[in-house]
């Protein structure tokens, strides 16, 4: 559904950009392919429209302390992450996910404890445990990075003098 220009947001404007509907042409040798007229912009598959919610919720009423979370917008990159510290939580018994459709960006994440804890508080202690992991793994990278710029900095000017 195209929107009106007064209507457009700024993170609506920064993904259009993003995905290179700017209006510049394609690049000589790398040329996009043509897209059909009915296919949904690139942006639409990232950015949640007006109302929508990012998760819903469903109980499942077959098992006691389930329930399927339906993550809107996410692929596999959240989905194993999430199952993955899932299962190391302790209160947790089962923890799966699925893609119910390739071309539709959301999956669904099936949690089950054992009561101590609800579902929704294991999948949002399990978020919160994510965060904080990637947190460290920006700064351990961003270290290392700094770490070898200023060494490649150093044999690079060791050399000059050498010469």
């Amino acid at each position: 559904m195209p929107q009106s220009p007064a209507i457009i947001t700024a993170t609506t404007a920064i993904a259009r950009e993003r995905a290179g509907r700017r209006d510049q042409g394609p690049h000589p040798r790398h040329p996009r392919p043509a897209l059909p007229d009915d296919a949904p912009d690139v942006y639409e598959a990232i950015l949640l429209a007006p109302g929508e919610s990012k998760i819903d919720v469903e109980v499942d009423t077959r098992l006691p302390s389930a329930a399927i979370f339906t993550f809107h917008k996410e692929d596999h990159t959240l989905g194993n992450m999430l199952r993955h510290r899932l299962l190391k939580t302790a209160h947790v018994i089962f923890a799966a996910y699925r893609v119910p459709h390739p071309l539709t960006p959301e999956f669904q994440l099936r949690v089950q404890t054992d009561g101590e804890v609800t579902p929704r508080q294991a999948v949002i202690n399990a978020s919160e445990a994510l965060i904080k992991d990637l947190g460290i793994l920006s700064r351990e990278f961003t270290k290392e990075y700094e770490l070898r710029k200023a060494a490649n900095a150093a044999n690079q000017q060791q050399q000059n003098t050498a010469e």
